[in-house]
């Protein structure tokens, strides 16, 4: 008998979450309309829904996220909120890019690009959950631990999301790098938190100008939401033999057919490879005159 373990601790920044969904939920599209939106008064970037009173103008399934996107008279916003673990994953190791294409086409090419949060490999926060899955006799078992998110946890996880996303990813801009600090001059803020419900909130706010666009013509743009996966599962493999003996990594994989259908079976558990792949849709936005 072989057992096949792994822990998911050091790739997977999983939130332990009591999850609680908008009571709209199933009323929202899967894709906001394309008429305008105007943005409420007095937002601030702080990845905190107050000022849009914790609704959403969309639900999109494809991606797991609620999300609306909105305008004032010099401003662009996005927001997104997640309330799946594993989803909120995936944004935290490769962050959400929103990309404008002002011709309207369903293309990236020529369009503009902004990611955010960009964490390096080895500076990603560490928001204290650990998932153990293993096989045994063809069985996949999955253990999920993690602190109670008291305020002071949920404190300490803001803070961390704070101080190790330092950049914003851009293409497209003229005149600016592909990398650029969250605290630009350059007209590109950006904000993100987790609530007392353990939910995750991204905000952006872009000017107009900045995207070459004018809420006094109403310029009418098509955007693509790209959740960017975390790319190749990296996993440290443990078989445990019936002789008592162990290996690990490649020279596990090596030594046991088994071993194959063993981490499909651990893949499946971890949402297939959903977690690790990019996920994406495409909508269309006319800016909203006051």
């Amino acid at each position: 008998m072989k057992t096949l373990t792994t822990n998911l601790k050091s790739i997977l920044p999983v939130f332990l979450m009591t999850l609680s969904f908008a009571a709209n939920a199933q009323k929202l599209p899967a894709v906001q309309p394309s008429t305008g939106f105007r943005a409420p008064a007095n937002i601030r970037i702080d990845g905190k829904t107050t000022e849009w009173d914790n609704t959403f103008q969309a639900n999109n399934h494809a991606t797991d996220i609620f999300y609306t996107m909105a305008n004032d008279d010099t401003r662009l916003y996005l927001v997104v909120q997640c309330t799946v673990p594993d989803v909120i994953s995936k944004i935290i190791g490769g962050g959400i890019t929103l990309t404008i294409q002002k011709s309207g086409k369903k293309t990236d090419k020529d369009g503009i690009s902004i990611t955010y949060p960009i964490f390096t490999k080895d500076n990603r926060p560490s928001l204290g959950i650990s998932r153990k899955i293993s096989v045994e006799n063809g069985v996949t078992k999955t253990e999920t631990t993690g602190d109670v998110l008291t305020d002071s946890v949920i404190a300490a996880r803001n803070k961390q999301l704070a101080d190790k996303s330092k950049f914003i990813g851009i293409s497209g801009i003229p005149g600016l790098d592909s990398l650029i600090s969250v605290y630009n001059e350059n007209g590109i803020k950006t904000g993100q938190a987790i609530n007392n419900k353990g939910a995750y909130t991204y905000e952006l706010s872009v000017d107009l100008k900045t995207l070459g666009i004018s809420a006094a013509d109403a310029s009418k743009f098509a955007y693509h939401i790209t959740l960017n996966g975390l790319g190749k599962p990296q996993m440290t493999i443990k078989i445990q033999n019936a002789d008592g003996t162990t290996a690990t990594n490649n020279s596990a994989v090596a030594q046991s057919p088994e071993v194959s259908d063993m981490i499909a079976k651990m893949t499946a558990a971890m949402g297939g490879g959903g977690l690790f792949s990019a996920t994406d849709f495409w909508g269309e936005y006319t800016l909203a005159k006051k």
